[in-house]
């Protein structure tokens, strides 16, 4: 066993939250360590090469990356802001069994300027659906600023929080829309519950804080983000450990004293910051510790996962006028779509989340190539776990699945897309869970339902002193924008018990 070597701070995983929370602890002049169990850090945000080509692993798009915008912010506090350049996506193309939705420019207010345009007998219904986002956008924003002395008076300075705590984004809409056309178009969201699981604090929060201003890509990739974070965290002075696992949380007393890795390797530090799945978190800790965390842990609840193709062709998909973002849906029932996910089933026409970013960066690929990401939400339980435990079951279905998605593609997007492919590969949810570790390859860690939002999630601060966690299985929500928000917000509470 080696000697050990001390520290201020340790952080176990390198996804967007444990990214923000190592750089803001580094740059406020904490020792620390972010340890990192793959070959790059980023977690879900990260890019690869191929042959030529750099390819997004997940992600299509970051919400509030203009000046003075929430991403902005988080990137300004840590430092990282000024190695970014975000390209605005101003081309989506939203289509729905029987009508579509175009967006060439601006955020969220554009999107429903579009829909009044379609469903002008909606204005009412669109107008009071925009002020109650506003103002539980308003009152996220004070109780995010406010002191915390003051939060005792919250029932006094929060009444949309606590009107609609328990409320989902179904009920909102069928309280204010009469057609099914507009709720459908207004549910298009980076979630994967359905309308009567979604909580409408969450929709209004990504809203206001991560779509009302449109949305963004990071030149170079979604890799960048991770690595401008990174930079910015070695810059301070912090040390990264890749491909290093840790085996055991260290507790004496009660209290956190370090980590032990797989090799034996033991690191001191009265502070630990978990960015991995808790269910892994609740093994590293010594026995005593682990039935009250996984107690807790029993009655969560977690997204659906995703099946990803990475399609590289040689059309010219810029002549074709062709948007960077496109989702189609086929299927005009969320609800039943829904309970055929969560039965292990997957629709005939799932609907996809297709995004081409060689049309808005064409230094990803090679001159007059292009390169195609089409997301599906899938179950984890699909045709027994995908294969899994067989590897020749398993490549069978990922072959059928990617084939199956390729042909859907080719008839209602991009003709003749089978004659011109460079090559296409795939990730499961069994690729996502074995390279992230989240559960059951959940795509957005803990489900954003009505039960599971704001003080409901779990806390930074864990029942052990001294460890902490952050990413999409806390507070504040998921996504890019909420990972950040939990590192920033779990590295505060840090440094306001120095």
């Amino acid at each position: 066993m080696a000697t050990n070597q001390s520290w201020d701070v340790i952080i176990i995983g390198s996804g967007i939250g444990g990214l923000t929370a190592a750089a803001f602890l580094a740059k406020k002049g904490l020792k620390s360590l972010l340890i990192e169990k793959e070959a790059q850090v980023g977690g879900y945000v990260i890019s690869f090469r191929r042959d030529g080509f750099t390819v997004d692993a997940t992600g299509a798009f970051v919400g509030g990356c203009h000046e003075g915008g929430e991403f902005h912010q988080i990137l300004r506090e840590i430092g990282a802001h000024e190695e970014m350049e975000f390209i605005p996506v101003h081309h989506i193309r939203n289509i729905y069994p029987g009508f579509e939705v175009h967006l060439n420019q601006g955020g969220f207010n554009s999107y429903a300027e579009a829909l009044l345009s379609l469903f002008p007998e909606e204005e009412k219904g669109l107008k009071t659906y925009l002020s109650l986002v506003g103002r539980i956008g308003e009152e996220v924003k004070s109780y995010s600023e406010m002191p915390f002395i003051k939060r005792i008076f919250f029932p006094l300075y929060f009444r949309n929080l606590i009107r609609f705590h328990r409320t989902s984004h179904k009920t909102i809409l069928d309280q204010l829309f009469r057609g099914g056309e507009i709720k459908m178009a207004l549910h298009t969201l980076p979630a994967t519950e359905s309308p009567s699981r979604l909580s409408f604090l969450f929709v209004a929060t990504l809203i206001s804080k991560a779509l009302m201003e449109g949305v963004f890509y990071p030149k170079g990739g979604m890799g960048r983000i991770s690595g401008a974070i990174a930079k910015s965290f070695l810059h301070s002075g912090g040390e990264i450990r890749l491909q290093t696992e840790v085996d055991r949380i260290l507790v004496k007393d009660r209290r956190i004293e370090g980590i032990q890795t797989k090799d034996g390797k033991i690191f001191q530090a009265p502070l630990v910051i978990s960015n991995v799945n808790p269910n892994l978190l609740a093994k590293m800790l010594p026995p005593e510790f682990q039935k009250p965390l996984l107690k807790k842990m029993r009655h969560w609840e977690y997204s659906l996962s995703c099946f990803i193709l990475y399609i590289a062709t040689d059309l010219d998909l810029g002549k074709r006028g062709l948007p960077y973002f496109t989702y189609h849906r086929s299927l005009s029932d969320l609800e039943e779509e829904d309970r055929m996910l969560r039965r292990g089933e997957v629709p005939k026409n799932p609907t996809m989340i297709v995004s081409i970013p060689t049309l808005l960066d064409p230094s990803l690929a090679p001159t007059g190539q292009h390169l195609i990401k089409v997301l599906v939400t899938v179950p984890f339980y699909y045709r027994e776990r995908w294969g899994e435990g067989n590897s020749h079951q398993y490549r069978r279905i990922k072959e059928e699945f990617s084939q199956k998605i390729l042909q859907q593609l080719e008839s209602k997007l991009v003709p003749h897309l089978r004659d011109h492919l460079l090559f296409y590969e795939a990730a499961t949810p069994l690729t996502l869970k074995r390279y992230t570790g989240n559960e059951s390859g959940a795509m957005y860690g803990l489900a954003s339902t009505p039960q599971q939002i704001g003080n409901l999630r779990p806390s930074h601060q864990t029942s052990i002193p001294g460890l902490f966690q952050v990413g999409h299985y806390t507070r504040p929500s998921h996504g890019i924008v909420g990972a950040g928000l939990s590192g920033l917000f779990a590295a505060r509470a840090i440094l306001q018990r120095r």
